[in-house]
């Protein structure tokens, strides 16, 4: 069994370093949660966002060794002002270590950085409730669910991300 620890999390400025984010996309997307791999490799956002991945030391059983990427999002300037989360994935063996937290609240600090006023995205419905916590809400409007690639989404937004609270 392998183990994980030492997360970092840095941006995906080179292509290896991107490579290892769409690496990531595919294990949970494709692999996981079985959306075709056309929304990944295809996705009109892939040359237009910031993206970061989150990496750990893996361990194994027989004590070797080495670092991997385990997680990735995305931020999309849809305006100066507005930016859109999207493409958080975590792999399943890296889970349990608040990783896909870690990540949020990264992205939240640099869309401040970058001087945006406000986030949005679109949560997989069930997944509401962890980004409540960061303190994204459904606005009046935008309850009712919709789908993308066939999986049910909600519309949520961070506004005035100048007040957000960092959690790491």
């Amino acid at each position: 069994m392998a183990t994980y620890s030492n997360p970092q999390i840095e941006y995906a400025g080179t292509k290896e370093a991107y490579d290892k984010c769409m690496q990531v996309r595919i294990i949970v997307f494709v692999d996981e949660q079985k959306y075709p791999l056309h929304t990944e490799t295809d996705d009109e956002y892939n040359d237009k966002s910031f993206d970061w991945v989150a990496t750990c030391d893996k361990t194994v059983d027989g004590g070797a060794t080495e670092r991997v990427a385990v997680g990735t999002i995305r931020l999309i300037p849809v305006s100066d002002t507005l930016g859109k989360l999207g493409r958080l994935a975590v792999i399943k063996d890296a889970r349990g270590l608040q990783l896909g937290m870690r990540l949020v609240d990264f992205l939240l600090k640099e869309s401040v950085s970058r001087g945006m006023n406000d986030v949005v995205l679109h949560a997989q419905y069930d997944k509401q409730a962890f980004y409540e916590k960061f303190g994204f809400v459904v606005e009046q409007g935008d309850e009712n669910t919709f789908l993308e690639d066939g999986t049910p989404h909600i519309r949520m937004y961070f506004r005035n991300i100048a007040t957000y609270k960092p959690i790491f």
